[in-house]
């Protein structure tokens, strides 16, 4: 089964994305909503009462700890459950922790209570994101997966980056309570809104002979075999973590470049990020049209290798004007990464193992993020900022290269055999379409 339209086809046909992803859809929207708020809002509630670097860096690294811990048993999890009740599981507990924050830190706000809470909502936000993904082929027609990952892109980068910091500064500068609750009635309405999908979002695995499960680490073995031993998803992976190397590498220096390099004040970082995202969003509508016309891994190594020649223009520069240009560029190819490379681990990855390929893939993007930001600054140090951003643009775009350049467009090859296709999609109702080629999406990521 190939990855991409045969060359010289015409793109996929628009179709309506049906009533099960427009239920998702919302819901997502309104849980990114809830991330964007929160994510801001705790790091401002640890500075006000515990003004201390250490302090601040270790909620960010408590938030962040359940992904190395969990990641795996959760894909185990999300193979075995429900996946529909597993995203409006962790909602709901996130709701009722922030609305049950909002009334415990209301005077008295301990270190140890912002980190438990940033511990409890980072295990809720590995189940939920590593069960949503999963989700999708379910849904929606494979043909129409890069239109869907599209979309909830575009909600994410909105909502959970754009809208929500500002949001959230605005509602804690009234009261920290307000803030925490807002966050808690967005993921209650996040819950809320999957129950439109109560019928439709079933897991078809079955269980094993006699109700016999096997074990979890046996499990986690069966996810992690299936990945190495696919060629496509193997390297796709590899450059998934180069990526987040790089991009952590470099987002952890842009301050820096934007202060002492291009002269900008608080207001000129805001608006380089603020472009930033504008060009993600449009590279969240420009990357499935291209889908429908380009070969899925030519687009999406083209992409990777593009993405790092805007990170070391990034670095070349010295006007904010062309600072901004590289980095729209970028965030439209990184959208020409991420979503097909997505879409093509979907199609690749069979029914009962979605789940655990897209916590391996989570894994592996965020778990180089905090070896990506050490490294950036001792590269920083030892050379210098602007450098930063040049040395790793080049590896990201020779990584690219090495690593997507050998795999061919029909995944022919004798590890790249393509597993039996996993239950039609339950959509709009109508009788799916025989199912086209398939494809694959990188993790911010």
């Amino acid at each position: 089964m190939a990855s991409t339209a045969p060359s010289g086809a015409g793109p996929a046909p628009r179709a309506d994305l049906g009533r099960p992803f427009r239920w998702l859809w919302a819901s997502a929207a309104a849980s990114n909503a809830g991330d964007g708020i929160t994510r801001t809002l705790l790091p401002l509630l640890v500075v006000a009462h515990h003004p201390d670097p250490a302090a601040v860096a270790g909620l960010t690294t408590v938030n962040m700890l359940p992904w190395l811990l969990f990641a795996l048993p959760a894909g185990v999890l999300v193979d075995r459950v429900d996946r529909r009740r597993i995203v409006l599981g962790s909602n709901l507990v996130r709701a009722a922790a922030l609305l049950g924050a909002a009334l415990a830190l209301a005077d008295n706000r301990p270190l140890a209570l912002l980190y438990a809470l940033a511990f409890l909502l980072g295990i809720a936000e590995t189940l939920a994101d590593t069960a949503a993904p999963a989700m999708l082929p379910r849904l929606v027609d494979e043909r129409h997966l890069e239109r869907a990952n599209g979309r909830l892109m575009a909600a994410q980068i909105v909502l959970n980056e754009t809208a929500g910091p500002p949001v959230a500064g605005l509602l804690v500068g009234l009261t920290a309570a307000a803030a925490l609750a807002t966050g808690g009635v967005l993921y209650a309405l996040a819950a809320l809104l999957l129950f439109g999908l109560a019928p439709l979002a079933r897991t078809s695995r079955e269980a094993a002979p006699g109700g016999a499960r096997s074990g979890v680490l046996r499990d986690i073995r069966e996810g992690l075999g299936f990945v190495l031993g696919h060629r496509t998803l193997r390297r796709t992976l590899a450059a998934s973590a180069l990526y987040g190397l790089v991009f952590s590498a470099t987002f952890s220096m842009l301050v820096l470049l934007s202060e002492r390099t291009l002269g900008l004040g608080e207001a000129g970082y805001g608006l380089l990020l603020a472009v930033g995202s504008l060009g993600a969003v449009a590279g969240s509508w420009l990357a499935p049209r291209a889908a429908d016309r380009l070969p899925t891994v030519r687009l999406a190594r083209w992409s990777l290798v593009a993405s790092g020649a805007a990170y070391a223009a990034l670095g070349l520069g010295r006007h904010p004007v062309l600072a901004a240009l590289a980095l729209a560029a970028n965030g439209v190819f990184m959208m020409g990464w991420n979503i097909p490379v997505m879409s093509l681990r979907q199609r690749l990855t069979p029914e009962d193992l979605q789940g655990r390929v897209m916590s391996v893939s989570r894994l592996c993007a965020w778990g180089t993020m905090p070896v990506g930001a050490t490294l950036g600054g001792l590269l920083a140090e030892a050379l210098s900022v602007p450098a930063v951003f040049v040395v790793c643009g080049t590896v990201l775009a020779v990584g690219a290269l090495v690593l997507l350049a050998p795999l061919r467009e029909d995944h022919s090859a004798p590890d790249d055999a393509l597993p039996a296709p996993s239950a039609p999609p339950l959509s709009s109702g109508a009788p799916p379409a025989d199912p086209p080629p398939h494809s694959d999406l990188l993790d911010k990521g």
